[in-house]
């Protein structure tokens, strides 16, 4: 997992293809103007989902991972909070769907829950367990982008 804001997005380039391509998106688009739906980026191979999700108090929320993607949450207006541990020590609630790329797992209290505020980011990919859309305080709208990152072998290029 990767939490880090804007300023830094190149900092992460070299990983992949997929996500040099990702962090090249985020840097440049104007993501405030868009509105909600699926961008393109590179196919299915990279792409944005602009999305306008209400927060949940936590205990409405749910552990979940992906396998195929990596997911990059950008926060374009609001506030939220998101949990992350490794899937590793956690127990699966339901099994993985391929055809949604999602697992989720069962609660255990545990986990790191860092505050995004507009212009910061997370990066999580599949061994991190996250926990979007958590609120502080009353529930509000937030505006955010999850750029979804095709997971490459380490011999792609």
């Amino acid at each position: 997992m990767i939490y880090d804001t804007k300023e830094n997005l190149q900092n992460y380039k070299g990983i992949s293809k997929n996500l040099d391509l990702a962090l090249d998106y985020l840097e440049r688009a104007d993501l405030s103007g868009m509105e909600a739906g699926r961008y393109e980026i590179d196919g299915s191979h990279v792409f944005a989902l602009v999305q306008a999700p209400q927060t949940r108090p936590q205990e409405q929320c749910r552990w979940e991972a992906h396998k195929k993607y990596i997911d990059i949450q950008y926060l374009i207006d609001g506030q939220e909070t998101i949990g992350f541990q490794k899937t590793e020590a956690m127990a699966v609630s339901e099994a993985y769907d391929a055809a949604k790329d999602i697992v989720f797992f069962r609660e255990n209290g545990e986990g790191f829950f860092p505050r995004l505020v507009p212009g910061s980011f997370v990066i999580c990919f599949p061994t991190d367990a996250h926990k979007p859309l958590i609120c502080e305080g009353e529930p509000k709208r937030i505006k955010k982008a999850i750029v979804k990152v095709e997971v490459q072998s380490p011999t792609s290029d």
